[in-house]
């Protein structure tokens, strides 16, 4: 009697709902709020994010000062007093002076000046853009893996019991001579391995937490609330990839880390006109107003004078000219460099399409095909363990093949998701998933 009731108990088991993750439970792939509030305070909080901003605010505030006019000078003095008493008035030559003068740049330099801060502001946003949409893509990577360990631990759980059905069961015949020894032997392997399992689910959850956690600036410790993984609602949720081709146009058009390269470049050709600039002449406006005090009883008139200096640039050769050609290799190299990540964003893009195709694609064969011939096979042999026809390690064989499948089908949803994130923020203009 006991024995029937054990085979009853593990029949309820395996014949259960396989996985802990309801659909009801679940969100659509592009709608989870909870991916999506934890982005948004990742935004807020992320010290890579402040940084940049912060950085953002630099540079903008640079652009005007850049573009001013050096301040103008001004000089006050007294000049030939008499000695050795310095007297003021013992001479027609004594008068006190107040100059003020005025540097004023070789026209088109100003503008120039401005133009390179203005090219490097442009880069800080892009910069910080490309922050978050990388925030954005770690995050949502770091939340998958999470949901990914939670339901692999949960559905490790249901596994755990049923194999410790499956040991009592095992023992109880061994002992009443209805089953060899192997079966418990077998029965308590397969459940240790599935110990072992356990802690490295354990661990995975712990690290997935930790990165969670780093990126919106909180202890490693601190609880998420987390959406379990339906790879059935997934499957349902996917839609069809668009050509790689006008994937890759869309992110050559709207990605940031390219609009970054392109204001390197703007700022490299702007510098090369800073320094053609630097080698023509400057001017200097000066006036100067001189106090004549009264000498001898007489008093002399004052006297006021104006000049204009001009810089020669003698030295061009040896500065402006060479600092106008490092300013052509520094553009050369940033056109280089823009090109380069022309061509690793096309990687990205071209390697992100394919992983989200290739994880549809084997996402709905696990879901359509794989997930219910293992359920359907556990379902038949457990029909046949009944009857006596089938032996119990077959039992235990087409049960941990359908509980690898299920973990399979949950780890490829949750990779698919992460990538189709991955895949929006290299081609989108929106920083959320």
């Amino acid at each position: 009697m006991q024995v029937r009731q054990l085979i009853l108990t593990v029949s309820a088991l395996v014949l259960a709902s396989p996985g802990p993750a309801h659909a009801q439970r679940s969100a659509p792939v592009a709608g989870d709020s909870g991916l999506q509030s934890l982005v948004a305070e990742a935004l807020a909080r992320n010290p890579t994010v402040a940084q940049r901003q912060a950085a953002v605010r630099a540079a903008t505030l640079r652009v005007r000062p850049a573009g001013s006019l050096p301040d103008p000078m001004l000089t006050v003095g007294v000049m030939d007093l008499v000695l050795p008493h310095f007297e003021f008035n013992q001479s027609d030559f004594t008068e006190a002076d107040v100059e003020v003068s005025q540097e004023i740049p070789w026209p088109g330099s100003l503008g120039a000046r401005s133009g390179v801060m203005r090219a490097a502001a442009a880069g800080a946003r892009a910069d910080e853009a490309t922050v978050r949409r990388d925030v954005t893509t770690a995050m949502a990577v770091a939340y998958y893996r999470l949901s990914y360990a939670v339901t692999a631990l949960a559905t490790l759980r249901h596994q755990r019991d049923l194999l410790e059905a499956a040991v009592q069961l095992s023992t109880t015949r061994y002992a009443t001579g209805a089953a060899p020894q192997s079966d418990p032997l077998q029965a308590k392997l397969a459940r240790d391995r599935l110990r072992s399992e356990g802690f490295a689910l354990e661990s995975e959850r712990v690290a997935a937490l930790a990165a969670l956690n780093a990126l919106r600036n909180r202890a490693p410790g601190d609880s998420v609330a987390v959406t379990p993984i339906d790879p059935v609602v997934v499957r349902g949720a996917a839609t069809p990839v668009n050509p790689a081709d006008s994937l890759v146009a869309v992110a050559l058009a709207m990605h940031p880390r390219l609009a970054a390269g392109r204001a390197a470049v703007e700022q490299a050709t702007r510098t090369i006109q800073v320094e053609r600039l630097g080698a023509r002449p400057d001017f200097t406006l000066s006036a100067r107003y001189g106090y004549r005090p009264v000498a001898f009883g007489f008093n002399f008139p004052d006297f006021f004078s104006a000049f204009v200096g001009l810089r020669l640039p003698i030295w061009a050769w040896r500065k402006q000219n060479r600092l106008a050609d490092a300013a052509r290799a520094d553009s050369t190299g940033a056109a280089a460099g823009l090109r380069d990540a022309e061509l690793q964003l096309s990687r990205d893009v071209t390697a992100a399409a394919a992983r989200v195709q290739a994880s549809q694609q084997r996402l709905a064969l696990l879901v359509d095909a794989v997930l219910p011939n293992a359920r359907g096979t556990v379902e038949s042999v457990l029909r046949s363990y009944q009857v006596g026809r089938a032996e119990f390690l077959t039992l235990l064989s087409v049960e941990d093949a359908r509980y690898r499948a299920e973990l399979e089908a949950v780890a490829v949803a949750a990779d698919y998701q992460a990538q189709l994130v991955m895949l929006r923020q290299l081609t989108a203009g929106e920083t959320q998933p």
